[in-house]
């Protein structure tokens, strides 16, 4: 990915990017309820900062300023997006699928809800669940 293509991106939740010293530090403006996995958070490379905006959280992405740490960096900044955009998605797929199976026994009678089944068709195992619980072991920094 180019840089262009990066900060583009990285661009809905970037506030700034800044070099202190030897090192250089993503600043990102993050929804409050995503969480940061613990794969992904090194001692002392993730700062939280208060945004003082509401929903919102900050975090600093600290790296010293090297072509395969800031590539470390912005793979981790990118692979939270993805996994907290992914749970959002889900957790809407969810609550859809509950509204609509709710309307389903609301509207028919026992017999035909005993009959009921869930055929996935699916060429891959549904469980795996290693990237899931990296996210819902979140740590809470702020």
């Amino acid at each position: 990915m180019t840089f262009n293509e990066t900060i583009f991106f990285l661009s809905e939740f970037l506030i700034s990017i800044r070099k202190l010293e030897d090192f250089i530090t993503f600043d990102l403006r993050i929804p409050e309820k995503w969480g940061i996995p613990k794969s992904i958070v090194d001692e002392g490379k993730l700062v939280p900062f208060d945004l003082q905006d509401d929903g919102f959280k900050g975090y600093s992405f600290v790296c010293s300023i090297s072509d395969s740490e800031i590539d470390m960096t912005i793979d981790k900044i990118k692979k939270t997006i993805k996994l907290n955009k992914d749970k959002e998605i889900k957790e809407k797929l969810f609550k859809e699928t509950i509204d609509s199976l709710k309307k389903t026994f609301e509207k028919n009678d026992l017999e035909k809800l005993k009959n009921l089944y869930f055929d996935f068709k699916i060429e891959q195992p549904l469980i795996d669940d290693t990237e899931e619980r990296q996210i819902s072991d979140d740590i809470e920094l702020a």
